[in-house]
């Protein structure tokens, strides 16, 4: 598909979105207000794909998404080799769950500019999303292999290894971060540890980065280090649902589980945040306190809470089976004993 055509399918999802807002707004509740009601009011078209751009990146800051996509393709209109304007419209639609226009629009980028870093960076990571590992190391790998000749940098090989890598600001921090992620799958943790900081080294503050770096090493059995990566993630972004997830998740596996509820509660019910040290102490065999849990997560909230339920009935199979287990293994001692 050409861009005039990319160009025509995106405005007719952007102008479905914009009809359900209209509809929204002429309800109880006016969605356009505050800070981006001022975005709504620049009635004058624009015809510098510069304004256009700053126009969408102010919009996308203040969490408008669908200024912001219709600004990047006004960009890309007036002028169509501005690859980062469909870059950023792949990430908008990605954002969104338009996971096939995301990779419409990287894929398009490549077709014009198959050495666009970040195309290849974004379009790595869907595939990587999709599971489809060989192709997103493929992508990544190249985005990384670019990023090193920009620095003139000799060492690269043929197999994507972290070592004799260096990195700059301009480096794509979601890349390496990226192939630590695939090295991580196939249990390579001292390589994906190696990817993580040299993605530490181009962003030093990254919450994405301190959550993969977190996840490897408790992956890798490094609880200890695992719980100061994550707290460390947190300082930099405690709106991060991933790491506090993580950080939850690991405390119940530790038996913390004061602690791993109240890590759960930054970013969910109380009654979800039970159910979920629950089922953590469910897969552990902790049954005893998986079935406390659950229950105060049923108690909390009776009424709709089914997943709750679900894994309670789970705990009592369990202790039918090992009940079940133990009488069959008894059976031959008392027989021998008669």
């Amino acid at each position: 598909m050409n861009k005039k055509g990319l160009l025509v399918v995106m405005l007719v999802v952007l102008s479905a979105c914009k009809s359900m807002d209209v509809e929204e707004a002429s309800g109880s509740r006016a969605i356009y207000n505050g800070n981006n009601s001022v975005l709504y009011e620049a009635q004058r078209e624009i015809d510098s794909p510069d304004e256009a751009m700053g126009m969408a990146a102010l919009a996308y800051q203040a969490g408008d998404l669908d200024q912001s996509l219709f600004q990047y393709l006004r960009a890309l209109e007036l002028d169509p080799k501005r690859y980062q304007a469909l870059v950023w419209v792949g990430r908008i639609h990605r954002e969104r769950g338009n996971l096939q226009l995301a990779e419409l629009a990287f894929s398009e980028v490549l077709a014009s500019a198959p050495n666009n870093i970040d195309a290849l960076t974004e379009l790595g990571l869907l595939n990587l999303g999709d599971r489809n590992q060989l192709k997103a190391e493929e992508l990544l790998f190249k985005a990384v292999t670019l990023d090193q000749q920009r620095q003139a940098n000799g060492k690269l090989g043929k197999t994507p290894e972290a070592a004799g890598l260096k990195v700059d600001s301009r480096s794509p921090v979601k890349a390496y971060n990226g192939l630590g992620v695939l090295a991580d799958l196939s249990k390579n943790y001292p390589q994906a540890e190696a990817y993580y900081r040299l993605a530490l080294q181009i962003e030093p503050r990254s919450a994405l980065v301190q959550n993969s770096l977190g996840y490897s090493y408790y992956l890798a059995g490094r609880w200890e280090e695992a719980t100061r990566a994550y707290q460390q993630g947190i300082t930099y972004d405690s709106s991060n649902k991933a790491l506090w997830r993580n950080y939850g998740l690991l405390l119940a596996r530790q038996g913390r589980y004061e602690e791993a509820l109240s890590a759960f509660e930054q970013i969910e019910s109380r009654a979800e945040a039970s159910n979920d040290v629950g089922y953590v102490c469910l897969i552990e065999g902790r049954l005893d306190q998986a079935e406390q849990f659950l229950r105060s997560a049923i108690e909390q909230s009776p009424s709709y809470y089914n997943t709750a339920w679900d894994n309670l009935n789970r705990v009592q199979q369990i202790r039918k089976l090992r009940q079940s287990a133990a009488s069959a293994a008894a059976a031959p001692a008392v027989a021998a004993a008669q």
